[in-house]
């Protein structure tokens, strides 16, 4: 078994899953010493009645609830300080967040900024900026979550903040809040939290504690995202992937952001794909090239792919091209079952051939140390053309 010679690893998030989890809310507000919370919520959150099954968990509670659910971009200070001006003016002590995307980082920002009067938002950015807990704040993600509510990091406008006190106190995943029937958005949500978990899986920086998660959600989208995408009515198979987006949140906070997450978001940023969809296209062509010039641990992700037993069938001189290519047969499978919706390679999703250059110069981060434009460019090449380089 792996066991580094040294290591951390802190999540803060208590996670309530299940059916009717949203009706434990009165109760968990209560033990966080809350008796006044502020749902807040995106404006589509709201006209598809998240606020409103969100609301009927207060019924009998005795509680007095507010409720901004009319949240729209910009997301930027001037809103954070609307809120925070309702928050106080209305004597709130904790935040209900509903929803997902922008709306994470929204709450986490009015969190700070409720819990830390006379200082400005600029003077608490950065990492480590904010150094004390602040005020009980809850997370409910709905269907098109990321995963990334459970992290310690949020930002604003081109303000980056970085600290455990940004983790919910907790995270609720019900059924009813996390089922959607649009593919894509599923598809998005399973692909985030595959590349997240993957990267975590396989990096060098892992831990025995960060395996146990990022393994589980392997094992979820590997199990759960095709049977969804075929019947995106089920709550059981939705609210798995649901955990699984929130499971590997839980360890992007003690990973560097890998090579896929990278280039999803730059790919995504740069041509309006949704970074979730480029993750999945990238993905086995960032493992394949990380195994093949880095010696990233890529055979440990047969188990959560395919099962003992099917790994225990597979020759280790092969189990690396087998990882990959179980990664590659997922996005074909996707592709076939949304009928050509969901791409297989960066040339299916629109991606111009000239432009690859430009992608490999954009993912040069020193948020990411050790990746060269060479290596950016060989991967995203691979992925237009959907042609890996493995040994094996």
């Amino acid at each position: 078994m792996f066991l580094p010679n040294e290591y951390e690893f802190s999540c803060f998030v208590k996670i309530n899953s299940g059916t009717r989890a949203l009706e434990h809310l009165p109760h968990e507000l209560d033990a966080l010493n809350a008796r006044k919370p502020l749902i807040v919520a995106g404006k589509d959150v709201s006209k598809e009645g998240h606020v409103r099954k969100l609301m009927s968990a207060f019924r009998d509670s005795g509680m007095t609830i507010g409720v901004c659910d009319d949240i729209s971009g910009p997301f930027d200070a001037p809103l954070i300080e609307a809120i925070t001006n309702l928050y106080r003016n209305k004597d709130h002590d904790s935040i209900v967040a509903v929803g997902s995307g922008s709306i994470v980082d929204v709450a986490k920002v009015l969190n700070v900024s409720v819990s830390y009067g006379g200082r400005t938002l600029r003077e608490l950015a950065g990492k480590n900026g904010i150094p004390n807990p602040l005020d009980p704040f809850i997370f409910v993600p709905t269907a098109g979550g990321d995963g990334y509510e459970t992290s310690r990091y949020a930002e604003i406008e081109d303000m980056k903040f970085s600290s455990d006190f940004l983790m919910p106190d907790l995270v609720v995943i019900d059924p009813r809040m996390v089922t959607s029937r649009d593919t894509r958005i599923i598809v998005a949500t399973a692909m985030t939290a595959l590349a997240h978990a993957v990267e975590a899986y396989t990096s060098p920086a892992k831990n025995h504690i960060t395996d146990i998660y990022a393994h589980a959600a392997i094992k979820y989208v590997a199990e759960y995202l095709i049977p969804v995408v075929r019947h995106p009515a089920d709550r059981d198979g939705s609210c798995a992937l649901a955990n699984a987006a929130c499971m590997a949140g839980c360890v992007v906070s003690d990973m560097t952001m890998g090579m896929a997450h990278i280039l999803g978001e730059t790919i995504g940023a740069m041509f309006g794909i949704t970074p979730g969809i480029c993750m999945g296209i990238v993905l086995p062509y960032t493992v394949a090239h990380r195994a093949l010039h880095f010696g990233a641990r890529t055979a440990d992700l047969i188990l959560p792919l395919a099962g003992f037993d099917d790994c225990a069938k597979i020759s280790p001189s092969l189990s690396d091209a087998v990882a990959v290519t179980m990664m590659i047969d997922l996005q074909h499978e996707l592709n076939g079952q949304t009928h050509g919706g969901i791409p297989r390679t960066l040339e299916e999703a629109d991606v111009p051939p000239y432009m690859l250059q430009d992608i490999a110069e954009r993912c040069i981060t020193d948020d990411l140390p050790g990746y060269t434009y060479s290596d950016y460019l060989t991967v995203v090449k691979q992925a237009w053309e959907g042609s890996p380089a493995m040994n094996g």
